[in-house]
């Protein structure tokens, strides 16, 4: 009971805390939604705002996948009717009470959209949009040749029950919409606000990147569309109980075009433009009846047409953030958790070799990475730099050789694999995610070695999820600090200049508590002054005895950092040892830049 009560006050607390302008929007428009019934006395009219309002329901489900995860999903009218369907067939068959059935089909499209998400999660957009066409298309055809699920041309009758002793009509079925779109509004927010609605938007914005920091992408996204499918699943099976039937005409693909269009015309990744969207299109297809009633055409007709215009007149505006983030928290800049001490680790790589299309790019590749110390990898154009990093990082795998962490060998696995081992790398190109803040950025790293909150946990924002949010968000500060970009903690990361998203980057891999780090082209495009500040963040992450290994082409910043120097020539070691050493061999100077020497003066 101690425990319940102190999450109870630490939930209170939050709130408070959350609680703005924006919130207070929120509660005055659910609470005039729900006295609507007391002006609306016409059934007919409530039955037609109730359909479109579980219709929102779904469309803010979808924004999980659109709007957080970047999935152009074309499959949520599909998991919609899996919801209705189940939900008919319990209450006609079943008798079941229509909560229950509600949360059985809600359930049931929410493993679908798991399915869904397992096949899609590892594709590219171009390919997640076909495949769940496909989807959409398959089931529409199947509840049509199997009238066993939905009762074939006829449809399946649908009994009318009550919740609570109260007669489940238009009025009731009004105000459960409403209450459930509210609080799904509530929950992708949470989502959203969360740790693993961060790591989807660093895979929305830049799948690299968050690859790179150990982002579980399949996972991330399998979640995103079981959550799509819940929501969409919730909003079928009490919408085929206020229709009294399911018409398997209902579910073709135009509901999941018209859908998309709704997320995309009100605003992507806010649970406010999914509503505003969906009532847009009501709208719009209001007017289209108007319209074809007018010119003497069967509305049926002109409804693939009009949802074809919608997703193109959509997919032209990209919406993004049309309307504001309902319940955007507002938050106290967090104190920073100091960012732990690593345990010391040596890298090796032995015999590496890898070869492309048949031509070799890196061959007998030997590399020694010592804790505590800085190592440059250096080497004109083409040498085959990035691909030892690349092979170091888990990347790709090695046509031959081995790297070992601490004298181990390390198992062939996902770039995830090996930065929870402890190595870590950054990208050469420089990849913030643009649209997420500096602290969101630096968070996305954070999250590589917290518990594992889960969606559905910050669905419901757990104490468990709270708290692990507010420890992210300290180790974030904290990373920032390191490379002094701690005051930036709320800027936009695509608003700052090349060099700090450069130190956004570092920040992002350090807040994933790296025991060796892999660095690619700091420096890229920097100037002198910029150059000096990389080289002292540098020297910063090696003093907290992590293993530093630097590709870079600035000679002054490897003269400045490195203890110990490896030049790649075709793929092939030609040289190591320290910086004075290296600039001496006159191998070195045969290939590298012309015979231009690895400076060891300091810049003034």
């Amino acid at each position: 009971m101690m425990r319940v009560a102190s999450a109870a006050r630490d939930a209170v607390r939050d709130a408070r805390a959350a609680w703005g302008p924006s919130q207070t929007l929120l509660a005055v428009i659910t609470a005039a939604a729900l006295l609507l019934p007391l002006v609306v006395r016409d059934q007919l009219t409530l039955t037609s705002l109730a359909s479109w309002a579980y219709l929102a329901l779904a469309a803010v489900g979808l924004t999980f996948v659109v709007g957080l995860g970047g999935m152009p999903s074309l499959a949520q009218g599909a998991l919609l009717a899996v919801g209705a369907v189940v939900a008919a067939v319990l209450r006609a068959d079943g008798d079941w009470p229509p909560v229950a059935a509600a949360a059985a089909g809600a359930l049931a499209a929410a493993v679908a959209g798991g399915v869904v998400g397992v096949a899609v999660g590892r594709v590219r957009p171009a390919f997640v949009a076909v495949a769940t066409w496909l989807v959409a298309w398959l089931v529409a055809r199947g509840l049509a040749e199997f009238p066993a699920f939905a009762g074939g041309a006829e449809g399946r009758i649908v009994p009318q029950g009550t919740v609570a002793g109260v007669d489940l009509g238009a009025t009731l079925h009004w105000e459960i919409a409403v209450l459930l779109v509210a609080l799904g509004a509530l929950g992708l927010a949470g989502v959203a606000r969360g740790q693993p609605g961060l790591a989807l938007a660093g895979l929305r914005e830049r799948p690299a990147e968050a690859l790179a920091l150990g982002v579980p992408a399949l996972r991330l996204r399998t979640a995103a569309f079981a959550a799509a499918g819940f929501y969409a699943g919730l909003s079928g099976a009490f919408a085929v109980q206020l229709d009294g039937i399911a018409d398997p005409a209902a579910y073709s693909p135009v509901l999941s075009f018209t859908l998309f269009a709704a997320v995309l015309l009100g605003g992507a990744r806010s649970a406010s433009g999914a509503v505003a969207g969906t009532a847009l299109v009501g709208v719009l297809f209001w007017a289209a009846d108007r319209l074809a009633s007018s010119a003497g055409v069967a509305t049926g007709r002109l409804g693939t047409l009009f949802a074809a215009a919608l997703l193109l007149g959509a997919l032209a505006i990209r919406s993004e953030t049309v309307l504001p983030t309902l319940f955007r928290r507002r938050e106290e800049p967090p104190a920073p958790v100091p960012l732990k001490a690593p345990r010391p680790a040596r890298l090796e790589a032995r015999g590496l070799e890898k070869r492309f299309g048949g031509e070799p790019a890196l061959t007998e590749f030997d590399l020694d990475v010592e804790p505590g110390a800085i190592t440059a990898l250096v080497g004109p154009n083409g040498s085959g730099k990035t691909t030892a990093l690349r092979l170091l990082a888990g990347t790709v795998a090695p046509d031959l050789g081995e790297v070992l962490l601490d004298g181990s060998p390390l198992p062939r696995g996902s770039q995830r694999t090996r930065a929870r081992a402890g190595i870590v790398r950054t990208l050469q190109a420089t990849q913030v995610f643009g649209g997420l803040s500096v602290l969101e950025n630096a968070r996305v790293g954070a999250g590589l070695h917290l518990p594992a909150t889960g969606l559905a946990r910050s669905l419901v924002a757990t104490p468990r999820a709270r708290a692990i949010s507010r420890v992210s968000r300290g180790t974030a500060v904290a990373a920032l600090r390191e490379v002094g970009l701690d005051g930036d903690a709320e800027r936009a990361a695509g608003h700052l200049t090349a060099t700090d998203q450069r130190l956004v980057m570092l920040a992002a891999a350090l807040a994933a508590s790296p025991r060796v780090l892999l660095v690619d082209e700091p420096s890229a495009g920097a100037t002198a002054e910029d150059v000096a500040r990389i080289a002292d963040v540098l020297a910063r992450i090696r003093d907290r005895g992590i293993a530093v290994l630097v590709v870079e082409h600035n000679l002054g910043l490897v003269g400045r950092v490195a203890e110990r120097v490896v030049v790649l020539d075709a793929g092939r070691t030609i040289a190591s040892g320290g910086p004075r050493e290296i600039g001496d061999d006159p191998a070195v100077r045969a290939v590298y830049l012309g015979g231009r020497v690895i400076s060891t003066k300091t810049p003034d």
